[in-house]
């Protein structure tokens, strides 16, 4: 048996009429006559008595009523919850970001997810870019936040929300490479230096090295940029963040921008995807937000894009 049966001899233990139901469910009276002894004969019982005079239901056929009407309530919930998910969906999305992301490019944008999507659960990672790119690429996350460059890998689905220059900085108030930088005094190999462990910024790092010829004294590998910052304030050396980073860190007034040196080219900060991963509801839905005028690269940069005199 199924649904249709239920529904067939739901019609007809309500009618109590043959030729009624057949004419409803679109069959003559002998199909439905037969239909109704195949459901007989499968259940083993009698569902209902017929005579010249009257039909009337069997205490089985009263029980197997009760189960139709069962399913057909449950049928028609499922149909209901399923519009109602597919109007207001459900689930969860993993996203992948720095500390630096979840304060600068994403509120507005995860505000507004939630806003129109509060049946989605959203659960922010937060870790290195580095980190944050392998998860994805392994399918542990459905998104990151991450620094791109402008041919960002052909694997990965991109979308700018923004972009950040990098500065050179020292600590502050006590800068002892201060005023020897400012006079072109000091040759940069003798400086120490707090670097990334990896990622873009050690690739715009190591470029700039070997074009100013500088082979630099490295006292530190630090994975984060809020890392380098810290041990940056600390006196350990000089090091090289996103701008991005500095105007939103706790220690932004421990370090200060070392203007004498300029920076390499800075990297546009974007929402990443594999593609695929485009075809489920809830990434899809967040990825069209990114891309509304709302949350535009040029919305972003103005509001997070840190002025080059910091």
């Amino acid at each position: 048996m199924d649904l249709s049966d239920y529904t067939i001899f739901g019609h007809l233990a309500r009618t109590l009429h043959f030729s009624r139901t057949a004419k409803r469910v679109g069959m003559s009276a002998s199909a439905l006559t037969r239909r109704v002894q195949a459901m007989e004969e499968e259940l083993g019982q009698r569902l209902l008595i017929r005579d010249h005079r009257e039909i009337r239901l069997t205490a089985a056929g009263t029980r197997f009523l009760s189960f139709c009407q069962q399913q057909g309530e449950e049928w028609e919930r499922l149909i209901s919850d399923l519009r109602s998910e597919a109007a207001a969906p459900t689930g969860s999305l993993h996203i992948a970001c720095t500390v630096t992301a979840t304060h600068t490019v994403l509120p507005r944008l995860l505000s507004d997810y939630r806003r129109l999507y509060p049946g989605v659960t959203l659960q922010l990672i937060t870790q290195d870019a580095t980190r944050s790119l392998a998860q994805l690429e392994a399918g542990e996350v459905d998104l990151a936040v991450i620094p791109t460059e402008d041919d960002a890998a052909d694997q990965l689905a991109v979308t700018h929300l923004g972009s950040s220059e990098f500065s050179f900085i020292g600590p502050k108030p006590e800068n002892p490479w201060r005023d020897a930088l400012a006079c072109s005094k000091l040759d940069l190999s003798d400086v120490p230096f707090v670097v990334p462990i990896g990622g873009l910024e050690r690739k715009r790092l190591n470029a700039w090295f070997k074009e100013h010829r500088v082979e630099p004294l490295i006292v530190a590998e630090v994975r984060g940029n809020e890392g380098i910052i810290a041990m940056v304030s600390l006196g350990a050396g000089l090091g090289m963040v996103p701008e991005l980073v500095l105007q939103s860190s706790p220690l932004r007034d421990k370090v200060e921008v070392v203007a004498s040196l300029s920076s390499p080219v800075g990297y546009n900060v974007s929402l990443c995807s594999r593609p695929r991963n485009l075809e489920r509801r809830n990434i899809q839905l967040f990825w069209d937000l990114a891309q509304s005028p709302s949350h535009s690269p040029g919305w972003e940069e103005a509001c997070f894009t840190a002025p080059s005199h910091l």
